[in-house]
């Protein structure tokens, strides 16, 4: 954000970055700066302690220098999808989310009685008997997916329930990390601007700055602990300056533990809309608890160091 503004309005601007803690000490609050993270146009403060959009520090900027400040953009229905988007929720709120989903479903399978078009290797042979086109098809949605902002949640279990567990993990880390080098390359090569303006004022717009200070391990840490939306993370790190190569290898690994956990679970999850309950599918709800619990106890560990819970 900051570094386009000051190339359009032929600015110098100076971007100071430490480690939290360094804010929150005596020596620091002595000096009566402002509370960090801070934005500052001359001798005027447009926040402190929270973020601020592109278009408010540019019309900030506009007052400074004595131009007319530019009109507000209208929002179209996108940028309102994807603000909602970029809200951030309780840690808590996406495993009872997903439970209580799965709860409705189960219950509509089980008192319309659809349970009975539903035995595991009955639909498993259908899928077989579309022979390659199957994972092609398969493949090829995942792969424009995230760049459409496609839930990702769906087409996993999707690829659980109509492969198996082996061969569910295998076309679904390939699909979302093939994926992810789309929206990758849309973000760095073709619509770069475009990205960069929608990610502007949100926690995803500082990513390069924690790229160059730690190289690969942001993108290890972003996909084990999902405090970004996945779709948007993709574009956002298109803007970074990670090679390509690291990215790809990095996402693949990474993204494999919340993969083998989801497909684990949906590859036996029509014993339960069967109304079975199998040591399989308690293993499986077991691991998605798992690594739903990851970020929360993340920030509780930051938390009681004293340090920022986010990225």
């Amino acid at each position: 954000m900051m570094p386009g503004l000051g190339e359009k309005y032929d600015l110098e601007i100076e971007t100071v970055s430490k480690p939290v803690a360094e804010y929150q000490t005596d020596e620091y609050f002595e000096m009566d700066l402002p509370v960090a993270p801070a934005v500052m146009v001359a001798d005027e403060i447009l926040v402190e302690g929270s973020n601020i959009s592109q278009d408010k520090v540019e019309a900030a900027i506009c007052r400074h220098l004595g131009i007319p400040e530019p009109e507000p953009k209208k929002k179209s229905y996108f940028d309102m999808q994807h603000a909602e988007s970029i809200k951030t929720k309780p840690s808590w709120l996406r495993p009872v989310l997903f439970f209580i989903t799965l709860g409705v479903v189960i219950f509509f399978i089980r008192y319309y009685n659809l349970d009975r078009y539903l035995e595991k290797e009955h639909l498993r042979q259908l899928i077989a008997g579309y022979g390659i086109w199957a994972p092609i098809i398969y493949l090829f949605i995942w792969t424009i997916a995230p760049s459409l902002f496609l839930p990702g949640l769906a087409l996993t279990l999707a690829g659980g329930v109509l492969f198996g567990f082996f061969w569910g993990v295998i076309y679904t880390v390939a699909g979302a990390t093939s994926g992810a080098t789309l929206a990758f390359l849309v973000a760095r090569y073709l619509a770069r601007d475009w990205v960069a303006s929608k990610l502007a004022g949100t926690r995803a717009a500082a990513l390069d700055e924690k790229v160059g200070q730690h190289g690969w391990k942001i993108v290890a840490f972003t996909r084990l602990i999902p405090i970004f939306p996945y779709n948007l993370l993709n574009y956002a790190f298109g803007l970074t300056r990670i090679s390509l190569a690291v990215y790809v290898i990095t996402s693949f690994i990474f993204m494999l533990p919340m993969t083998i956990a989801y497909i684990f679970f949906s590859a036996n999850i029509i014993d339960l809309f069967r109304g079975k309950i199998s040591k399989e599918i308690i293993a499986g709800i077991i691991l998605v608890a798992l690594v739903n619990t990851i970020p929360v106890i993340y920030k509780k560990i930051r938390t009681r160091r004293g340090e920022d819970t986010e990225l």
